[in-house]
């Protein structure tokens, strides 16, 4: 494909700015990714990403998208060691309702680590003939035109030196995370800085990485899952990771923040509702500190409402939209984001007035993710920036009628499985079909629970006749 712009810049070489990399080769000449961190040659962590220690997942609909833009990508995930697992069988759910039934689904992906994922995405896209990376270099500012309408490129340092020089661009694309300078650099030009939504549930993390045992269970992952309605703010997850490790994430919600000493932690997840994850490391060999991590609120920078914007400069990633990563949503919309961008571009003759459709459109792209995370996240009654009214906590029953009904029925969860991956709407659970089988089920649930004896004790329907 002939190139039909010249340059483009991609502050960030994170998840979120190397997938924008690869949306960006296919119709610019050249492509430069700035980071300010020394960029690892291997799945190491850095101190750029001080959240990837801990527990992460590449959902179902992230992996279809990085085989697509990387073709043979899922091959190279699987050669790291990293194990392939099969929703609804591979994963163990302790919900608010029990545990989850066990049932194929045919759904695969695999489990890696952030570390690992970023590392496999990198070298492919340094392989890119026209992409190009600067490390150790920081983004100090943006050059624009006199009057601030057109942005024309980035102020860049060595990382630690005061010297700026400049690095033109037809397209800066800012893909710098949560901590993004943007909407600071929007004031100083005469612009207004984008509305902010804050959905803060104050969660926290604790996360230690073991050796799995030879005897354990090798193709699993744990999670027990939070129970709002009980006042039980404390959940977890385990997941098998290459190089034969398990990570362990503590979570929790409403302030009641996970401990990172080794007897709080181990207390911790000796009180969750269920014992499972406690019992499965509770003789596990640990082979790091354990690493706490409290920046987990949602927020959501309407870019796209922006009445005046300069042009030839997107926003991406956290830095747009960021959501609470217990829901592992993350990197998969980064990948939708990104098929976003590419898609937008191939239909694109003239940058001017890009700008403004890609923001406009970007949301869409988050939208499912956004009222997933926001959604759960309203549960907690400390929960800040919305409160959940009517709609939302219709929203919440009829949710908790379908994660009672995977128990029994195969499709529902099924149905939930493809949701919770980002392969379908968070509507699709409300078709016809679908919401029948879930109301069906709760009708049945109520005429069969067991209810209390008059004289003492208990009795089961089957007694009663």
């Amino acid at each position: 494909m002939t190139a039909k712009f010249e340059h483009a810049v991609v502050m960030g070489a994170s998840i979120t700015g190397l997938l924008a990399a690869r949306a960006l080769s296919e119709t610019f000449e050249r492509v430069t990714v700035i980071d300010r961190d020394r960029l690892p040659e291997s799945g190491e962590y850095r101190s750029g990403v001080p959240q990837s220690r801990h527990l992460h997942t590449l959902l179902v609909r992230g992996q279809q998208i990085l085989d697509e833009l990387f073709p043979g990508f899922s091959n190279d995930i699987a050669a790291s060691g990293a194990p392939e697992v099969e929703w609804g069988v591979n994963h163990t759910y302790v919900t608010p309702a029990g545990l989850a039934q066990t049932a194929p689904t045919g759904i695969k992906s695999n489990q890696v680590t952030r570390a690992e994922l970023e590392w496999l995405v990198r070298h492919r896209v340094m392989n890119l003939p026209n992409v190009r990376f600067l490390s150790e270099t920081e983004v100090s500012g943006l050059i624009t035109s006199a009057d601030h309408r057109d942005v024309m490129g980035v102020y860049i340092n060595a990382r630690g030196d005061q010297h700026t020089t400049q690095m033109l661009a037809n397209l800066v694309v800012d893909a710098s995370g949560r901590k993004s300078k943007l909407p600071d650099w929007l004031r100083e030009m005469g612009y207004d800085a984008p509305a902010e939504t804050v959905v803060n549930a104050h969660t926290g993390y604790a996360t230690r990485w073991y050796t799995m045992p030879e005897a354990g269970p090798h193709d699993w992952a744990i999670v027990v899952q939070t129970r709002p309605a009980e006042k039980l703010y404390r959940g977890g997850g385990l997941m098998q990771m290459e190089g034969g490790r398990w990570v362990v994430t503590l979570l929790g919600a409403n302030g009641d923040y996970p401990p990172t000493d080794e007897q709080g932690f181990m207390d911790y997840a000796r009180s969750l509702a269920s014992p499972m994850l406690y019992e499965a490391i509770k003789d596990a060999e640990p082979i790091t500190p354990i690493y706490g991590y409290r920046k987990l609120e949602n927020v959501a920078r309407h870019y796209e409402r922006l009445t005046r914007r300069p042009e030839n400069l997107i926003v991406m990633g956290d830095a747009a939209i960021a959501l609470n990563p217990i829901y592992g949503q993350g990197m998969s919309k980064s990948a939708m984001e990104a098929l976003l961008l590419r898609d937008l571009l191939a239909k694109t003759r003239d940058l001017r007035g890009f700008a403004a459709t890609f923001q406009k459109r970007l949301p869409r792209v988050s939208a499912g993710a956004w009222m997933m995370a926001t959604a759960e996240d309203m549960r907690y009654p400390a929960v800040e920036g919305a409160l959940p009214g009517l709609v939302m906590r219709m929203s919440h029953a009829y949710l908790d009628m379908v994660i009672a009904t995977i128990a029994s029925d195969v499709a529902i969860g099924r149905a939930f499985v493809e949701v919770l991956n980002l392969m379908k709407p968070p509507t699709y659970m409300l078709r016809p079909d679908i919401a029948a089988r879930v109301f069906g089920a709760a009708l049945r649930r109520r005429f069969t629970r067991r209810t209390p004896r008059r004289e003492s004790g208990e009795f089961t329907p089957a007694q009663a006749s």
